[in-house]
């Protein structure tokens, strides 16, 4: 479950629920009117845009918070760096390292250095202690600069790590925020998954599901 926030240019709030749904690998399920069903539906590299459960337009579109914070997960480093590479996010051969003021080190991948001439290439940041995404950075065919920052992760179930933040900016300026709750990893027995049993009776739920790896996590999201 998401808390959305959306501010508008006369910065005017707006506020909605949303649900979302990942499947490994590349996949999320959005839906941002869980009373219309309109929402998106991000498979590997596209979008498709639904409303009142039909969908309405696709596009080439790459889904950020996917590709950085589910996709890489379990992902040996020369298949994360292909995959990064593969979507032209950025250049993983430049890379650099950057200090902010409260002494936090980051990894900064896409650039050689942090300065002006820098500003506005696309951008992959790491935190240097734990290597979760921080930000992801991108100048769009428009000439805008989005960025998208993940903050507040935590540890679902010995699983992943969720942020349980997610700020939205372009050229800046805050656009949206989103806060994750209720988050659920299921863990999935290997042994249940086969030829033989996966048309069987039982759901799959039922099948590949054992009873104690349901995991969920329950925070405090603000109104």
């Amino acid at each position: 479950m998401i808390s959305v926030i959306r501010f508008d240019d006369d910065n005017s709030e707006k506020r909605s629920t949303c649900s979302a749904e990942y499947v490994r690998p590349s996949q999320h399920i959005l839906k941002t009117d869980m009373i219309n069903d309109d929402g998106y539906i991000y498979i590997n590299d596209t979008i498709y845009a639904f409303a009142g459960g039909e969908m309405v337009s696709s596009r080439p579109d790459i889904n950020d918070l996917v590709l950085v914070v589910m996709d890489l997960y379990g992902m040996p480093a020369k298949d994360a760096i292909s995959r990064i590479n593969a979507t032209g996010l950025v250049n993983t051969s430049d890379f650099c390292t950057y200090t902010d003021s409260t002494n936090r080190k980051y990894y900064i991948v896409g650039i050689n250095a942090l300065n002006s001439n820098t500003l506005n290439t696309n951008q992959l940041w790491f935190d240097s202690q734990s290597l979760l995404p921080r930000k992801v950075q991108r100048t769009k065919i428009d000439g805008h600069r989005y960025s998208i920052t993940f903050d507040n992760y935590i540890q679902v179930g010995g699983c992943g790590w969720i942020p349980q933040k997610i700020t939205y900016s372009k050229d800046d300026q805050v656009k949206i925020i989103e806060r994750i709750y209720d988050a659920v990893i299921p863990i999935y027995e290997r042994k249940n998954i086969s030829i033989e049993n996966f048309c069987d009776n039982e759901t799959i739920n039922e099948r590949q599901l054992s009873p104690n790896s349901n995991f969920s996590l329950n925070i405090m999201v603000e109104p």
